[in-house]
This record gives C-alpha cells, sequence and structure tokens, in this order.
C-alpha cells in the first residue's frame, strides 16, 4: 500500500506531498518529489492511483450513528430524517476551491472536501442548505421573471393553489427558523459491503485564453454511481393561511430540487447530478 493513513483527508494533503523539494528556476519555484528511479511526474500518476484505488470505510459515516441513536426515542434523541441520492456520469466535484496546487507536473491541483476525522468525501450541510434555498423566491424580486419561475417551482412541487405568502413563510420556517441541515456522506449499499472505491481522476481544460492552446488540469472526483445519504432535522410546518407541510413533503420537495439542480461545482458542464 502506497499510503500509512487510513484517512484520506491525511492521505490528501499531507502524505500525497511527502517527499516534495523545493528548487529555484529562472521561471520562480519549482516543486517536485525527490529522485528516484521515476521521475517526479511518474510518482504523482502512482500516487494518483493509490488514490483511485482507496477504498473507504462507509460505516464510518457519521449518519449511520446519528440514525443508530435516533432508533433510541426513551433518551430523548432527535429523529433524523434521511435519503439517498446517486452520483451519475460524469461524478461529483466537491472542495475544489480548497488548496492543493504547488504547481507540480503530474499531482493533482485541486482541493476536495474530506471530513477531517473519518476521511471520508462529503458534502458541508452548509451547501445542502444554499442549494435548496437557491430554488426558492425572494420577497425583494417579487416582480423578477427569474423570481417568479422559481414561486411558480416551488409550487409545482407542493400544493395546488399555495399563495405566494405561504411560499415566503415556508422559506422562512425551513432556513431561518425550524430545520437544521447535516452534512452528506456516501453510504454502503448494503451492511455487508461497506468498503467501496469512491474517487476518479478528471481532466478539466480551462480555456481563458483563446490564442493560447489550454493545458488540461489533474482534479479528483466522486466518480458515478456512489449513494450519498442526505440528513435532516425536520418539523412539521404550519402556514399562516392554514395549510400543513409535513415533514415527509419537505423530504420530498429536498430529493426533488437536488435531483433537478445538483450540487458541487461544474453542474453547469454536467457534474453534481444525482437520481
Amino acid at each position: 500500500m502506497m499510503f500509512s493513513s487510513k484517512n484520506m483527508s491525511y492521505i490528501y494533503y499531507h502524505e500525497y506531498f511527502e517527499g516534495l523539494e523545493e528548487r529555484k528556476e529562472k521561471s520562480g519555484l519549482v516543486y517536485e518529489l525527490g529522485r528516484q528511479k521515476k521521475s517526479s511526474e511518474e510518482q504523482f500518476r502512482d500516487r494518483n492511483m493509490a488514490l483511485q484505488d482507496f477504498k473507504f470505510d462507509l460505516s464510518l459515516s457519521p449518519l449511520e450513528h446519528l440514525k443508530n441513536a435516533s432508533k433510541d426515542a426513551s433518551k430523548g434523541v432527535a429523529s433524523v430524517q434521511t435519503f439517498s441520492l446517486e452520483t451519475i456520469y460524469p461524478g461529483l466535484m466537491i472542495g475544489t476551491g480548497n488548496p492543493h496546487d504547488l504547481k507540480s507536473k503530474g499531482s493533482i491541483y485541486s482541493g476536495f472536501s474530506f471530513d477531517y476525522v473519518t476521511g471520508l468525501p462529503y458534502i458541508l450541510g452548509s451547501s445542502v442548505k444554499g442549494v435548496l434555498k437557491s430554488v426558492f423566491p425572494r420577497k425583494e424580486d417579487t416582480k423578477d421573471d427569474i423570481n417568479q419561475q422559481k414561486m411558480e417551482y416551488i409550487k409545482s412541487l407542493l400544493k395546488p393553489g399555495l399563495s405566494d405568502e405561504a411560499v415566503y413563510g415556508l422559506k422562512d420556517d425551513i432556513f431561518e427558523d425550524n430545520d437544521v441541515f447535516l452534512d452528506a456522506y456516501p453510504c454502503p449499499t448494503s451492511k455487508k459491503n461497506t468498503k467501496q472505491r469512491c474517487l476518479a481522476l478528471e481532466f478539466i481544460t480551462p480555456h481563458s485564453d483563446i490564442i493560447k492552446n489550454p493545458i488540461p488540469i489533474n482534479c479528483l472526483k466522486v466518480k458515478p454511481g456512489i449513494s450519498f445519504e442526505f440528513g435532516f432535522y425536520l418539523k412539521d410546518c404550519q402556514l399562516s393561511d392554514g395549510v400543513q407541510i409535513t415533514v415527509k413533503e419537505k423530504i420530498e420537495l429536498f430529493k426533488t430540487i437536488l435531483t433537478d439542480v445538483g450540487i458541487g461545482a461544474k453542474t453547469n458542464v454536467g457534474f453534481g447530478q444525482l437520481e
């Protein structure tokens, strides 16, 4: 095994760069892995393959522990609501803005979101909340065409004849008052098979200069076919016009929004789609 740690967060941000050396060239500082039988670029390629071959223990997901705790109502533990969605081609990119770029040839340039404790890939609860909130209309933009489209979209997913005020009230209830959004983690397909390869390499070609030839950039992604479990603490909502939105209806609403718009980076080019 190339890496000694079992925690991918530590591997990706520490072990991956072990043996890195700095030297000065005319173009500036250059970072390369110490010379062995293979070049620095070849060594990074081997490490990239090891990242893809790494098997995560999905039973470590905090949501698994929260679900088990929720089963014992006698302890007064709040019940967590969950659902699972699966990544589809080309996969999911999360945490790409985290620093991981030393401009070492062959290395992965993009950051990634790994849980510090478990090492699992994860989607921040705040990101889940942000995506869901983004499709709700804003009171400040009532005459805006896009805002009106958002209003009609939310109404189409809920009860017929729902008023604008009821939609705004539901938005406040979900995002300002009662509901809690937990981090989402990959989940096992069965209790017998909790260890799974989740990662794959992706090459992105940014076209920042129309004159120069674009240079492909190594990135890391969650590959297609990986199930993510989304968790929430939710409450029924009683709206001002007497309409009630139940926890079950909220769950179905969240699920539909996430499958419609996706999550993570590069959703505009197909990443982050779920089913």
